[in-house]
């Protein structure tokens, strides 16, 4: 048996949209939506970010029928004759079980031995909304922030009359709460991330909306509610797990969405010093390292049984209650790379120092031009998606 070393090349996996893999049956074929997958085919370039020396990028087949493809640290198409390392150590952006019985099936992977890292309980566990609201309920006892942000849970019953019930009576309780706004709540499925599964609903509840929201839990298993706040900016703390299980602080991404405020748009490129400056102005410096300690706890501790190795992001914004500034500590957790890792890195490659920019994801083939714009992918007529990064003046 081979056994990885630190030096064994890497086989980076795209897999954008793994959330909604996690809540389907591991032994049903799973058919992802065209956007998905035009992402995951179109956008995989964008790993050579993180890929260096014989690491290998794998592209899943597009939605139109072009092939699977392996691409090496440079973002270029291997030709199907290559000569591929021998072993491989597969890193995948997020790990679920389709994703993992593909790589196995490959074709383009039968000549080399792939070490695929492990889909448990644990980590499964941990993916799903509720471990969000666990830390967050942790977080409001260890360093007293507002009870009132905290989702609900509603489970789903076996019948749609008593889940009608169910949700009405939730969203009487959270409407009674001081915060947020009283015209909507906010409603999140349980496996969903990056504004995916996140919906506004209009208060007071019309049938449409009620009806709509008893079949949402009825097909996901459960549903949470929770206040809707005015954001005002939105930052994430990145970490990193290692093969001893203990969590790093890795580093802060600041980042911006579309104006729905539910599909990420793109990374400011800062030092993190300046980025750590940036947060600190807004919240003490005090606040945000016990944020970070109880944040690692938590996860380490969350973590004990999984093998988990790999980025862990936690998304934050700030919002403004009553004319007051207050972040919430934990919008969502990410056991997964994220967009934010890729920021820090395309900062570290394409940024000079001293100086800032942006990294962008944008629909179509883009608008940016001019000296100060670098593309990340390249793109044609038929695009659907680019990257750049756009350095300030």
């Amino acid at each position: 048996m081979i056994t990885y070393t630190a030096s064994t090349p890497r086989l980076w996996v795209f897999n954008p949209g793994h959330e909604e893999a996690l809540s389907f049956p591991q032994h049903q074929h799973l058919t992802l939506s065209k956007e998905i997958r035009w992402m995951r085919y179109e956008l995989a370039p964008l790993l050579r970010l993180l890929a260096s020396g014989e690491d290998l990028i794998y592209a899943p087949a597009s939605p139109e029928g072009a092939p699977a493809r392996l691409l090496n640290a440079e973002g270029e198409t291997l030709p199907k004759d290559a000569i591929l390392p021998p072993e491989l150590l597969v890193t995948i952006w997020g790990v679920e079980a389709h994703i993992l019985r593909e790589l196995k099936n490959s074709p383009l992977l039968s000549r080399t031995t792939l070490h695929l890292p492990k889909f448990t309980e644990a980590y499964l566990q941990l993916s799903h909304r509720r471990a969000s609201a666990e830390l967050l309920q942790y977080l409001a006892e260890e360093l007293g922030y507002p009870s009132g942000i905290l989702p609900l849970w509603i489970e789903a019953a076996e019948t749609k009359e008593e889940t009608q019930r169910l949700l009405l009576d939730a969203i009487s309780k959270v409407t009674q709460r001081a915060l947020g706004s009283p015209r909507e709540l906010i409603v999140k499925r349980p496996y969903s991330s990056s504004g995916r599964g996140v919906q506004p609903l209009p208060l007071p509840v019309q049938e449409k909306h009620l009806e709509a929201l008893v079949g949402s839990c009825m097909r996901s298993g459960s549903l949470s509610l929770e206040p809707y706040l005015e954001v005002i900016d939105n930052w994430a703390i990145e970490y990193t797990r290692d093969e001893s299980g203990k969590v790093r602080f890795f580093d802060l991404s600041h980042f911006d969405t579309l104006p729905s405020g539910r599909a990420y748009r793109g990374n400011t490129l800062a030092s993190p010093m300046m980025l750590w400056e940036g947060l600190t102005r807004l919240i003490g410096e005090e606040s945000l390292e016990r944020l970070i300690e109880a944040h690692t706890r938590w996860l380490e501790e969350r973590l004990r049984s999984s093998e988990y190795i790999g980025y862990i992001g936690v998304d934050l914004f700030l919002y403004r209650e009553k004319g007051q500034l207050c972040l919430h500590p934990c919008v969502e957790i990410n056991l997964r790379t994220t967009m934010g890792v890729l920021a820090h890195f395309a900062y570290e490659q394409y940024v000079p120092e001293g100086k800032t920019g942006i990294f962008r994801l944008e629909r179509g083939r883009g608008s940016a031009t001019g000296e100060r714009v670098i593309p990340l992918l390249l793109t044609g007529e038929d695009s659907r998606f680019t990257a750049f990064v756009e350095l300030d003046k």
